[in-house]
């Protein structure tokens, strides 16, 4: 499937249904310029229906976290598993950071970006972690976050579930690091508003 046949496609589904609902073969069509595409033509305005893979992840944080899927999905007037198609850009990256978890208003936030890592510490911590990651050495689970955060923002479910993680494991490893005067962690989502970009 080209371009024009996926804005074609996307056309359709925004003038006869309540949001665009990509079927496997078409999402995975999607590459990231077309993707930029599509999120600038319909921006937060026109919703879609996140990929099976990302619902998956948050079939998984039903059961493993349920406070934080409520805050996200427990409205009973809004449709479970819809955002905007600004965010259809992150969703084809597939690098197991999906839908950012960053904007709870009942839970602690747990996202975390390089401006969070913010001083000598972190910068030290996180060299040390990367020589070990390319020497192919085991890491500690603090080591792996801070990895991974230096590879592009990540909420602390969304890493937990791609290495298979207890998930109260990856957050004590959070408080450890800001222990350890590593890493920022801003709970609050009007705090924290100001390290997200997209």
């Amino acid at each position: 499937m080209n371009e024009n046949e996926i804005i074609e496609f996307c056309d359709n589904q925004a003038l006869t249904n309540d949001y665009i609902d990509f079927p496997i073969d078409v999402f995975n069509a999607v590459v990231p310029a077309t993707a930029a595409i599509l999120a600038k033509r319909y921006g937060s305005n026109t919703m879609m229906r996140l990929p099976a893979y990302e619902i998956k992840f948050f079939e998984w944080l039903k059961i493993d976290d349920e406070p934080v899927w409520l805050d996200l999905w427990g409205d009973p007037e809004a449709m479970p598993y819809t955002v905007g198609m600004s965010f259809l850009p992150m969703l084809v990256e597939r690098s197991g950071r999906g839908f950012p978890i960053c904007d709870l208003q009942s839970n602690d936030n747990y996202y975390f970006s390089m401006e969070l890592l913010p001083n000598a510490e972190s910068k030290i911590f996180l060299e040390s972690s990367k020589e070990l990651f390319l020497s192919a050495k085991p890491l500690s689970i603090s080591q792996l976050l801070v990895v991974e955060i230096s590879i592009g923002p990540i909420d602390i479910w969304h890493f937990a579930y791609k290495h298979r993680l207890n998930l109260s494991l990856a957050k004590e490893s959070v408080n450890k690091l800001v222990d350890d005067n590593v890493l920022v962690h801003l709970k609050n989502s009007e705090h924290l508003a100001g390290f997200i970009d997209w």
